[in-house]
């Protein structure tokens, strides 16, 4: 089965996009009990494969994983992280074989700020995310090779006055209210 891929700038590119056409909804959405993380993992891989299907003018799925444990691999599946019971918000490009010159396998963490919740909070969930991004199995880059697997933590925040991003993290506005803020493993600038 033929899939559709994205790269790693384009993941981070995409979230904005998505928010800026979302906004309504997350705004409804953001306000609820228990978060809003589950529902935007599901609905940023929907629109992303709706666009990446009207943008490449082809049906095929976006090759996206989300709440993963196992990635499949040519000989069977792999934990994502070397904690069996963790599991990834999002896996880019990992049922597509690899081909020179292609996107990376991306293993993505989200973080989605609530009103309510306190910046120091939110930042302390993104630090969390970086250290369980750190805890790949290393069995994930010995079936699609190091060089071909990376990390990506992203968080949407309030783009409020004086915002400044998480140590580490750059940022992204996503209009007025929002912000989208990531940190990758390799580094995507260098």
């Amino acid at each position: 089965m033929a899939y559709n891929t994205i790269g790693p700038v384009d993941v981070v590119k995409a979230v904005v996009e998505w928010i800026q056409a979302d906004q309504p909804t997350i705004d409804a959405l953001s306000v609820f009990a228990g978060g809003w993380e589950g529902w935007a993992r599901n609905q940023f891989a929907l629109w992303l494969q709706s666009q990446l299907k009207l943008r490449l003018r082809n049906n095929n799925p976006l090759d996206v994983l989300t709440e993963a444990n196992f990635i499949p691999t040519g000989t069977g599946a792999v934990p994502v992280f070397e904690s069996t019971q963790s599991r990834a918000d999002l896996v880019f490009n990992a049922l597509s074989p690899a081909v020179a010159d292609t996107a990376p396998v991306i293993i993505t963490e989200l973080k989605c700020q609530s009103p309510k919740q306190p910046w120091t909070s939110f930042r302390s969930g993104l630090s969390r995310d970086v250290t369980k991004l750190y805890g790949v199995n290393p069995d994930v880059d010995d079936a699609f090779g190091p060089e071909n697997v990376m990390v990506l933590s992203l968080g949407i925040c309030f783009n409020e006055p004086g915002f400044r991003p998480a140590a580490g993290y750059r940022v992204e506005s996503a209009g007025r209210q929002y912000a989208v803020q990531w940190w990758s493993d390799p580094d995507l600038l260098g």
